[in-house]
């Protein structure tokens, strides 16, 4: 009988051992996915904001190639109209032609 109380007792212990132990696991694996969540979240996080710079970089970048190339458009339509203007003003003479 005396063995017969041990041998439930440790059964029983046995148990509650193992139920705890899996309940312990079970909370670090929670721990361990929040952890792993909070991680990610915080590398995409990290690399929006470095892709968001990358884009404002660019974007500036292009609007300035563009604001370039109209000033050097407008530069060169200045200086062809005031050709024209000198040209015009002055008149075309030529060696082939009497006066």
């Amino acid at each position: 009988m005396f063995n017969s109380t041990v041998s439930k007792i440790a059964k029983a212990s046995l148990v509650v051992a193992v139920l705890m132990g899996a309940s312990m696991g079970a909370h670090a694996d929670g721990l361990m996915l929040t952890d792993l969540t909070r991680n990610i979240e915080q590398n995409i996080s990290a690399q929006m904001q470095d892709m968001m710079q990358v884009a404002q970089h660019e974007l500036s970048l292009s609007l300035q190639t563009h604001l370039a190339e109209a000033m050097f458009e407008l530069e060169d339509s200045g200086k062809v109209s005031e050709l024209v203007q000198l040209q015009s003003e002055t008149g075309i003479t030529s060696a082939m032609v009497k006066d």
